[in-house]
């Protein structure tokens, strides 16, 4: 992007019944509503009172000009795709990021996303964050892994060096409005498929570069990994599907070998630990594998 002109952030958060976490969502967004152009939240027919509380944030935070720093939209098609089209298509910022409701963004995480496409947004018009969750143990070693990743990204960014990611993660990624305006006519709105894989591959097919960002770090929930086995695989099967329908033959079989020796046996080693995780006392708990997950 252009070295004077500094890119503006719009913050785009698809809701379906998120009354449980949409509030911590937004309370970390609005925490740094200096780097924060908008907050595009896009209501999917939700049941519980996940609107109000919205409508609530945006209120206690309107500036003395009576600007509202978060946006109400509502998307009466049901899935993801149509409440995420639905808010990138109306924001107006000139790097549009999407996070899920469920999802903390960590402190600097704007200003990295913003620092990234004002510095690289040239080269790389897409880009995802690095992501540990806050509802599961064992999450150490991940994220020193993540920290080291981002490490590694800045170094390379540094030398000139390329540093493309496979593929975007829908919980912490971002684009610029020109790739968005380039793809949006090609992305699929099928709720059976993984969306940010069919984005990735929509965009890289037009030449759009994806990326790390470093430092853009957010919080996110592992509630999937607590869900039943039918739910899980249902999910997973997600993965083969978006290939699929895209032709990519040999992508879809990595995808079914990773998904029956890793993706699979991870989650049947971790499901009984993932769901006795008491978040709150930090402790493991046997009895709540006799409750449905609430945390």
């Amino acid at each position: 992007m252009d070295d004077m002109t500094r890119p503006t952030l719009s913050v785009v958060v698809p809701t379906y019944n998120e009354s449980a976490v949409i509030e911590a969502c937004l309370d970390a967004l609005l925490a740094q509503s200096d780097d924060i152009h908008e907050i595009v939240v896009v209501d999917n027919n939700s049941q519980d009172d996940t609107v109000e509380k919205v409508e609530a944030r945006a209120a206690e935070h309107a500036d003395a000009t009576g600007r509202d720093p978060v946006v109400v939209l509502h998307e009466t098609r049901q899935g993801l795709p149509f409440a995420r089209d639905t808010g990138l298509n109306a924001a107006t910022g000139d790097v549009l990021a999407r996070i899920d409701a469920d999802a903390r963004v960590e402190p600097g995480w704007a200003r990295a996303t913003l620092d990234f496409f004002h510095r690289y947004g040239d080269v790389y018009a897409a880009g995802s964050g690095t992501c540990t969750a806050y509802d599961l143990p064992f999450q150490d070693k991940f994220r020193a892994a993540q920290d080291a990743l981002g490490r590694t990204v800045r170094q390379k960014l540094a030398d000139g060096m390329d540093v493309d990611a496979p593929r975007l993660f829908g919980s912490n990624m971002a684009l610029t409005r020109e790739a968005w305006c380039r793809v949006r006519s090609v992305t699929s709105t099928r709720t059976d498929i993984f969306e940010d894989v069919d984005l990735t591959i929509c965009a890289t097919e037009n030449g759009i570069r994806c990326a790390i960002i470093p430092d853009a770090r957010a919080l996110i929930s592992g509630r999937r990994f607590k869900s039943g086995l039918v739910s899980y695989l249902r999910y997973s099967w997600c993965d083969q599907r978006t290939f699929a329908m895209h032709d990519r033959k040999a992508e879809r079989r990595r995808a079914v070998v990773t998904m029956l020796t890793v993706t699979i046996p991870f989650y049947l080693v971790m499901w009984a630990p993932f769901r006795m995780w008491d978040t709150r006392t930090e402790s493991f708990d046997p009895m709540r594998l006799f409750r449905a997950p609430h945390d």
